[in-house]
């Protein structure tokens, strides 16, 4: 769910690409992935971003329509 939301706020910003989703996501500040959930690697340093290839995977097994049905309800 981290990715998905992350994802959208990248959207939501511009991003276009999977790129962009990428090097949007590295480049927020370190509480917005911590809002969102995402997990802690490191305990001092917080969550991390997600590298592009992980970005891809998640959102490619994601259900387009099952995703617009729970958000859109």
């Amino acid at each position: 769910m981290f990715v998905i939301a992350l994802a959208a706020c990248a959207v939501l910003a511009g991003a276009t690409s999977l790129t962009a989703i990428a090097g949007w996501a590295a480049d927020v500040p370190p509480d917005l992935p911590a809002r969102l959930g995402g997990p802690c690697r490191e305990p001092d340093t917080g969550p991390a971003a997600p590298a592009e290839a992980t970005i891809r995977r998640v959102l490619q097994r994601v259900d387009g329509d099952a995703l617009d049905a729970a958000t859109g309800a």
